[in-house]
């Protein structure tokens, strides 16, 4: 999660603040002589309320004067209470004394033998917890009682109750965070640890409709984020949600959905790929009527045509849409609109709302002279794996170079290997430390007999009687970072070469194919040629359309899309029900805390090592022959094994407001 030193620097209306365990104490001064809070991450403000106080795992802030710490501190302990799991005997008992001790103080009826008990408890639950949250929990509530101990006790002593302030409550973890969809990680792991594999599955798909499909193919930034991840290394997040599908799948079950018998307007989704299915998936459990309208002969959009077989089976992506189906939702397939229909013939058909989900199926140029002569063997990487997945493999050569850093750009080449190329060649512009591909599928690909030559890039296309025959390339250098973050590849002067191939494939991004827009519709576009709309809404400049998923933010992950499906399902209901779109709760709360750091690298954590689970991959000698699946599922014992690794690393924030 992105830092606020950039956005806050130094704030200086702060009465006390112990986060990250540095202390600023500026009671008893005038304003003028407070001491400026260096780099603070305390969100200042709440739906346009100003906020009095924070508190969390890392410390306690303190903003105005009006809030009672004592009574925020009792708020704090019963959040963090709802979340003890009982594993342990001093996290769970630790946390309900604290909750009843402050509970009697906050009501006028505590002790000072209370004031003695509290600490130890709560220094107890920090030493001896046998999970993150126990162990940083009891952090701020040790801040209030070392630095306003005099709250306590004239509450104590007068025997009057704590004034009370309106609380706004987030509950996260480093995996939730950095989960586009904001999974609850912690929690389904836990029930897998549990053996309780449906709920787990059902607390999955609160926020994930495609979990088969995700637990093969997303790039599970939640791990990147995972607290095991220095101390072990992550856990497979992603492996364990695939193993639970897995599990449903073998007893042969099917999903328990509990839909609204209401039956309500119409709504159209533009687009079949995973935006477009989860707002259908969450619109039709609230009773609304949908109807997806798709280009291809079939359903899951990028999935379905951009990923292999091999990291993806068809059966798989089947499953779930049939799941969808079932809920009602009607699909029309080999129906583009803006050809087949317009955006006008689905209002004058009766739809009350558009969502706009066409992903981005158009490639980018590679920049290279003579791309656009049309020359046999030049082959769009989309364009590839479209084919290849509907069943229209391209005739196999000697040689194929594949341009791109991508997963687009590795799965074509791993593909290449799989339809009888015997010479597969990645050229990308960058190192290997810059390349976006998973870490896990260049290894792979690499390990299977691709061959990549890194800071190369082909400056001209060399063909002969209408064919490819090779490509000039240029050595590149790395300057200073560009807008993408990424260090600038620079051309090297004289280092130009030729590499002989017979086909090159073109894969270095793609971009939305906004045609089925027309200038009636009356939504605007942005200057990369994406779909312009709110990210947190997916309200575009049109009222009733709305837009997510890869045609409004580019190419990202499946993850980011399913995302924004959530989110505009849940925005288009509330504008067929008020009219209006406003943020939700929980975007407010998102917006508020967006520069918390929840994975702060100091962390003291308390926990003996164990080493990542082995995912078991298909031999070497049993795959490029064929497109039978790769990546193997985890045994029973090897997933509760790894799900006992997870720390349950929740992170509780209460945020206090009295104006």
């Amino acid at each position: 999660m992105p830092s606020l030193r950039k956005r806050y620097g130094k704030v200086s209306k702060i009465i006390f603040s112990s986060w990250a365990g540095k202390v600023v104490d500026n009671r008893g001064l005038k304003t003028e002589e407070y001491v400026p809070v260096e780099y603070l991450t305390l969100p200042l403000e709440y739906d346009g309320t100003k906020v009095s106080a924070f508190m969390g795992w890392d410390g306690l802030v303190v903003a105005s004067e009006k809030v009672n710490v004592v009574d925020m501190a009792y708020a704090y302990a019963r959040e963090v209470q709802k979340l003890c799991c009982g594993e342990c005997a001093i996290g769970w008992l630790g946390i309900s004394v604290i909750v009843d001790i402050l509970a009697r103080i906050v009501g006028g009826m505590g002790t000072e033998a209370d004031m003695e008990l509290l600490p130890r408890l709560a220094s107890a639950m920090r030493e001896d917890a046998k999970c993150v949250l126990g162990q940083s929990a009891p952090v701020p509530i040790l801040d209030t009682l070392k630095y306003y101990e005099q709250e306590y006790l004239e509450l104590i002593r007068n025997k009057k109750a704590a004034p009370k302030s309106n609380y706004r409550v987030k509950v996260t973890a480093p995996c939730i965070e950095a989960c586009p969809a904001h999974i609850d990680i912690p929690g389904y792991i836990e029930l897998i640890r549990n053996w309780r594999y449906s709920e787990s599955l059902s607390l999955i798909r609160e926020r994930n409709c495609l979990p088969t499909i995700s637990g093969r193919v997303c790039a599970a930034p939640c791990e990147n984020t995972c607290t095991r991840k220095d101390i072990d290394g992550p856990v497979a997040i992603r492996a364990l949600r695939r193993y639970v599908t897995e599990w449903e799948l073998g007893e042969g079950l099917t999903p328990s959905v509990s839909k609204s018998e209401e039956t309500k307007e119409k709504v159209a989704i533009i687009g079949a790929g995973p935006a477009g299915l989860a707002a259908a998936y969450n619109l039709a459990l609230n009773g609304y009527q949908v109807t997806i309208f798709e280009e291809l002969p079939v359903v899951g959009g990028m999935a379905a045509v951009g990923i292999p077989e091999y990291r993806l089976p068809t059966d798989v992506l089947e499953r779930e849409v049939d799941i969808i189906r079932k809920m009602g939702v009607e699909i029309k397939l080999n129906t583009r609109i803006g050809r087949d229909l317009s955006i006008e013939d689905l209002w004058k058909d009766g739809y009350k709302a558009i969502f706009v989900a066409i992903g981005a199926h158009q490639s980018r140029k590679i920049g290279a002279e003579g791309e656009d002569q049309s020359y046999e063997g030049f082959v769009d990487g989309v364009k590839f794996l479209r084919d290849l997945n509907l069943g229209r493999a391209m005739e196999s050569k000697d040689r194929v170079l594949v341009i791109g850093g991508g997963d687009v750009a590795v799965d074509c080449a791993r593909s290449c290997l799989r339809i009888g190329f015997k010479d597969v060649n990645i050229l990308y512009r960058r190192s290997r430390v810059e390349m976006p591909a998973r870490k896990a599928e260049i290894e792979e690909a690499e390990r299977e007999g691709v061959r990549i030559d890194y800071l190369v890039t082909p400056t001209k296309i060399v063909a002969e009687n209408g064919k490819v025959r090779g490509a000039e390339c240029i050595r590149m250098k790395l300057g200073e970072p560009d807008a993408s973050g990424r260090r600038r590849p620079i051309p090297v002067e004289g280092s130009e070469f030729v590499i002989e191939t017979d086909v090159i494939i073109a894969a270095v991004g793609q971009q939305p194919d906004l045609s089925c827009l027309t200038e009636g519709d009356q939504v605007k576009v942005t200057d990369y040629m994406t779909v312009e709309a709110d990210a947190s809404t997916c309200q575009t400049s049109r009222g009733g359309i709305f837009c997510g998923g890869d045609c409004a933010t580019g190419p990202a992950l499946l993850i980011d899309a399913l995302a924004a499906g959530n989110r505009a399902a849940q925005s288009i209901d509330q504008y067929l029900r008020e009219g209006k779109v406003v943020q939700s709760e929980d975007a407010k709360r998102e917006k508020a805390l967006q520069g918390i750091d929840v994975y702060p690298q100091r962390e003291k954590v308390i926990v003996g090592k164990k080493a990542p689970g082995y995912i078991h991959h298909l031999p070497l000698e049993e795959r490029t022959s064929n497109f039978r699946e790769v990546e193997q599922v985890f045994s029973a014992e090897a997933a509760l094994e790894e799900a006992k690794r997870c720390l349950r690393c929740y992170r509780v924030m209460v945020l206090a407001t009295t104006e």
